[in-house]
Protein backbone atom coordinates (compact mmCIF):
# COMPACT_ATOMS: atom_id res chain seq x y z
CA UNK A 1 0.00 0.00 0.00
CA UNK A 2 2.96 2.44 0.96
CA UNK A 3 4.11 1.76 -2.65
CA UNK A 4 1.16 2.50 -4.50
CA UNK A 5 0.28 5.71 -2.18
CA UNK A 6 3.84 6.87 -2.66
CA UNK A 7 3.94 6.21 -6.16
CA UNK A 8 0.50 7.69 -6.91
CA UNK A 9 1.67 10.99 -5.31
CA UNK A 10 4.59 11.20 -7.22
CA UNK A 11 2.34 11.26 -10.58
CA UNK A 12 -0.11 13.65 -9.22
CA UNK A 13 2.69 15.74 -8.25
CA UNK A 14 4.55 15.59 -11.78
CA UNK A 15 0.78 16.44 -13.32
CA UNK A 16 0.43 18.98 -11.07
CA UNK A 17 4.26 20.73 -12.13
CA UNK A 18 3.21 20.41 -15.23
CA UNK A 19 0.01 22.44 -15.15
CA UNK A 20 1.69 25.18 -13.15
CA UNK A 21 4.79 25.36 -15.28
CA UNK A 22 3.75 24.91 -18.95
CA UNK A 23 0.47 26.24 -17.71
CA UNK A 24 -2.81 25.06 -19.31
CA UNK A 25 -3.33 25.92 -22.44
CA UNK A 26 -4.26 23.04 -25.37
CA UNK A 27 0.47 22.98 -26.18
CA UNK A 28 0.65 22.49 -22.51
CA UNK A 29 -1.90 19.83 -21.90
CA UNK A 30 -0.72 18.56 -24.57
CA UNK A 31 3.05 18.17 -23.31
CA UNK A 32 1.14 16.78 -20.31
CA UNK A 33 -0.69 13.89 -22.06
CA UNK A 34 2.61 12.96 -23.69
CA UNK A 35 4.10 12.77 -20.22
CA UNK A 36 1.80 10.87 -18.07
CA UNK A 37 1.37 8.41 -21.12
CA UNK A 38 5.50 7.81 -20.85
CA UNK A 39 5.48 7.71 -17.00
CA UNK A 40 2.00 5.23 -17.28
CA UNK A 41 4.23 3.51 -19.59
CA UNK A 42 7.17 2.78 -17.54
CA UNK A 43 4.80 1.38 -14.95
CA UNK A 44 3.31 -0.82 -17.21
CA UNK A 45 6.40 -2.33 -18.22
CA UNK A 46 7.63 -2.71 -14.65
CA UNK A 47 4.51 -4.93 -13.83
CA UNK A 48 5.43 -6.77 -17.47
CA UNK A 49 8.34 -7.86 -16.93
CA UNK A 50 8.41 -8.76 -12.67
CA UNK A 51 7.48 -12.11 -13.10
CA UNK A 52 10.51 -13.13 -16.43
CA UNK A 53 12.88 -11.36 -14.67
CA UNK A 54 12.47 -13.16 -11.05
CA UNK A 55 12.58 -16.33 -13.20
CA UNK A 56 15.44 -15.63 -15.70
CA UNK A 57 17.03 -13.49 -13.82
CA UNK A 58 17.00 -13.29 -10.13
CA UNK A 59 18.29 -10.43 -8.18
CA UNK A 60 17.28 -8.57 -5.11
CA UNK A 61 15.57 -6.05 -7.56
CA UNK A 62 14.32 -8.54 -9.66
CA UNK A 63 12.58 -9.82 -6.29
CA UNK A 64 11.32 -6.50 -4.99
CA UNK A 65 9.29 -6.02 -8.53
CA UNK A 66 8.18 -9.91 -8.10
CA UNK A 67 6.85 -9.54 -4.98
CA UNK A 68 5.06 -5.89 -5.85
CA UNK A 69 4.04 -6.59 -9.46
CA UNK A 70 0.22 -6.35 -8.33
CA UNK A 71 1.14 -3.06 -6.65
CA UNK A 72 2.87 -1.84 -9.55
CA UNK A 73 -0.29 -2.59 -11.81
CA UNK A 74 -2.58 -0.71 -9.79
CA UNK A 75 0.00 2.60 -9.81
CA UNK A 76 -0.50 2.03 -13.43
CA UNK A 77 -3.90 2.25 -13.28
CA UNK A 78 -4.20 5.41 -11.58
CA UNK A 79 -1.30 7.07 -13.56
CA UNK A 80 -4.34 5.98 -16.49
CA UNK A 81 -6.65 7.42 -14.66
CA UNK A 82 -4.58 10.85 -14.53
CA UNK A 83 -3.36 10.38 -18.18
CA UNK A 84 -7.45 10.31 -19.12
CA UNK A 85 -8.21 13.37 -17.21
CA UNK A 86 -6.05 15.20 -19.55
CA UNK A 87 -7.69 13.93 -22.61
CA UNK A 88 -10.72 14.93 -21.52
CA UNK A 89 -9.24 18.73 -20.97
CA UNK A 90 -7.87 18.91 -24.36
CA UNK A 91 -11.28 17.60 -25.45
CA UNK A 92 -12.88 20.38 -23.55
CA UNK A 93 -10.26 23.18 -25.16
CA UNK A 94 -10.94 21.85 -28.22
CA UNK A 95 -15.06 21.18 -28.06
CA UNK A 96 -16.70 20.56 -30.34
CA UNK A 97 -13.95 19.67 -32.57
CA UNK A 98 -11.92 16.70 -31.91
CA UNK A 99 -8.04 17.65 -30.91
CA UNK A 100 -5.84 17.16 -33.90
CA UNK A 101 -3.47 15.35 -32.46
CA UNK A 102 -5.70 12.94 -31.60
CA UNK A 103 -5.96 9.73 -34.36
CA UNK A 104 -8.50 7.89 -35.39
CA UNK A 105 -6.08 5.17 -34.02
CA UNK A 106 -5.98 6.49 -30.68
CA UNK A 107 -9.90 7.10 -30.41
CA UNK A 108 -10.80 3.21 -31.31
CA UNK A 109 -8.04 1.50 -30.10
CA UNK A 110 -7.37 3.57 -26.87
CA UNK A 111 -10.73 3.63 -25.65
CA UNK A 112 -10.93 -0.53 -25.12
CA UNK A 113 -7.38 0.00 -24.49
CA UNK A 114 -8.81 2.20 -21.12
CA UNK A 115 -11.21 0.21 -20.66
CA UNK A 116 -9.32 -2.74 -20.26
CA UNK A 117 -7.08 -0.72 -18.01
CA UNK A 118 -9.88 0.18 -15.58
CA UNK A 119 -11.01 -3.58 -15.47
CA UNK A 120 -7.37 -4.92 -14.40
CA UNK A 121 -6.77 -2.00 -11.74
CA UNK A 122 -10.43 -3.16 -9.93
CA UNK A 123 -10.04 -6.30 -9.85
CA UNK A 124 -7.08 -6.21 -8.30
CA UNK A 125 -9.26 -5.26 -5.14
CA UNK A 126 -8.27 -7.85 -3.18
CA UNK A 127 -11.91 -8.57 -2.53
CA UNK A 128 -12.83 -8.67 -6.12
CA UNK A 129 -10.30 -10.99 -7.01
CA UNK A 130 -11.67 -13.81 -4.45
CA UNK A 131 -14.69 -13.32 -5.90
CA UNK A 132 -13.73 -13.89 -9.13
CA UNK A 133 -11.58 -16.92 -8.00
CA UNK A 134 -8.49 -17.61 -8.92
CA UNK A 135 -8.70 -19.20 -12.51
CA UNK A 136 -10.70 -16.44 -13.34
CA UNK A 137 -8.50 -13.66 -12.12
CA UNK A 138 -5.46 -15.33 -13.21
CA UNK A 139 -7.21 -15.70 -16.71
CA UNK A 140 -8.22 -12.06 -17.07
CA UNK A 141 -4.99 -10.59 -16.00
CA UNK A 142 -2.50 -12.56 -18.19
CA UNK A 143 -5.31 -11.95 -21.40
CA UNK A 144 -5.34 -8.50 -19.75
CA UNK A 145 -1.58 -7.56 -19.57
CA UNK A 146 -1.20 -8.86 -23.36
CA UNK A 147 -4.22 -6.77 -24.63
CA UNK A 148 -2.38 -3.27 -22.91
CA UNK A 149 0.78 -4.28 -24.36
CA UNK A 150 -1.22 -4.89 -27.98
CA UNK A 151 -2.56 -1.19 -27.27
CA UNK A 152 0.54 0.32 -26.62
CA UNK A 153 2.33 -1.14 -29.42
CA UNK A 154 -0.15 -0.52 -31.98
CA UNK A 155 -0.42 3.55 -30.61
CA UNK A 156 2.86 3.68 -30.92
CA UNK A 157 3.52 2.32 -34.08
CA UNK A 158 0.41 4.82 -35.21
CA UNK A 159 2.18 7.60 -33.68
CA UNK A 160 5.00 6.39 -35.84
CA UNK A 161 3.52 7.09 -39.20
CA UNK A 162 0.87 9.78 -38.50
CA UNK A 163 2.91 12.28 -35.72
CA UNK A 164 5.53 14.48 -36.59
CA UNK A 165 8.34 15.07 -34.18
CA UNK A 166 12.09 16.47 -33.76
CA UNK A 167 12.86 13.33 -31.67
CA UNK A 168 11.20 10.31 -33.09
CA UNK A 169 13.86 7.86 -31.41
CA UNK A 170 13.33 9.21 -27.84
CA UNK A 171 9.12 9.62 -28.67
CA UNK A 172 8.57 6.69 -30.44
CA UNK A 173 10.89 4.07 -31.58
CA UNK A 174 12.98 3.62 -28.03
CA UNK A 175 9.46 2.84 -26.14
CA UNK A 176 8.78 0.62 -29.40
CA UNK A 177 12.30 -1.74 -28.60
CA UNK A 178 11.19 -1.39 -24.48
CA UNK A 179 8.27 -3.42 -25.55
CA UNK A 180 9.68 -5.62 -27.82
CA UNK A 181 12.57 -6.52 -25.37
CA UNK A 182 9.42 -6.88 -22.67
CA UNK A 183 7.90 -9.10 -24.85
CA UNK A 184 11.13 -11.05 -25.51
CA UNK A 185 11.19 -11.85 -21.79
CA UNK A 186 7.94 -13.22 -21.21
CA UNK A 187 8.42 -15.22 -23.88
CA UNK A 188 11.76 -16.61 -23.04
CA UNK A 189 10.15 -17.39 -19.35
CA UNK A 190 7.01 -19.22 -21.23
CA UNK A 191 9.02 -21.61 -23.02
CA UNK A 192 11.33 -22.38 -19.94
CA UNK A 193 8.65 -22.82 -18.15
CA UNK A 194 7.09 -25.75 -20.95
CA UNK A 195 10.67 -26.89 -20.72
CA UNK A 196 10.45 -27.47 -17.27
CA UNK A 197 7.44 -28.94 -16.96
CA UNK A 198 8.05 -31.29 -19.64
CA UNK A 199 11.28 -32.75 -17.76
CA UNK A 200 9.25 -33.20 -14.94
CA UNK A 201 6.73 -35.22 -16.58
CA UNK A 202 9.02 -37.68 -17.96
Amino acid sequence: MAVIIGATLFNTSLAGALLLLAGTDSAATELALQTTARVSFVWFMLAFVASPLQQLCPSRASAWLFSCRRALGVIFGFSMSIHVGFIVRLYVLHAPARPPMVTDADFFIGIPGLVMVALLTITSVEALKRRLGPSAWRRLHTTGIWVVWGIFFLCLVDSVGRKTTAHPVLAYHTFIAVLLLGMGLRVVAARRRCGAATSSGT
